[in-house]
This record gives C-alpha cells, structure tokens and sequence, in this order.
C-alpha cells in the first residue's frame, strides 16, 4: 500500500490506515489525519522536510516524512 510520504505534488488520496506506536498515533489523528479523509499532496520542502498536504479540502497541514510513512493511502488521482 502506498505511504503518504511517497506522494508528488497534487496527487490526492483516501487515508485507509494510521500505524506506529500509541503515542504517534494519537497524535496524527489529534492533527486530523483519520480514516477515510481526503488528502492532498501540495509540496514538499525545498530540502525534503516538512511535507505540506490539505486535508478535507479544508486546512492545510505540515507533516514530518517520518511521520507521513505512518499514513497509509488509497491513491485516488
């Protein structure tokens, strides 16, 4: 299953699964990242840390990669 650190700018998906420890869990799902919201990639930095992606269509949120290879996605474009 494609991670959500291994998207390009503009490609957008469906969040199927959260894994990692506890904690780090939590904490992604506090930021809103939950099952079955949609995301969209919109751009990594410049030197490859942080990932900046829209959730919902709503907000906009900078995710660490380590974190992002915690998101596991439906690819939907």
């Amino acid at each position: 299953m494609p991670l959500l650190s291994d998207l390009s700018a503009g490609q957008k998906g469906t969040i199927t699964e959260i894994s990692g420890e506890d904690l780090l869990a939590q904490r992604l799902l506090e930021m809103g990242l939950i099952e079955g919201s949609t995301i969209e990639f919109v751009r990594r930095a410049p030197l490859g840390d942080p990932l900046e992606i829209r959730i919902n269509g709503r907000y906009n949120l900078s995710l660490r990669s380590r974190d992002a290879k915690h998101v596991i996605i439906e690819v939907t474009s």
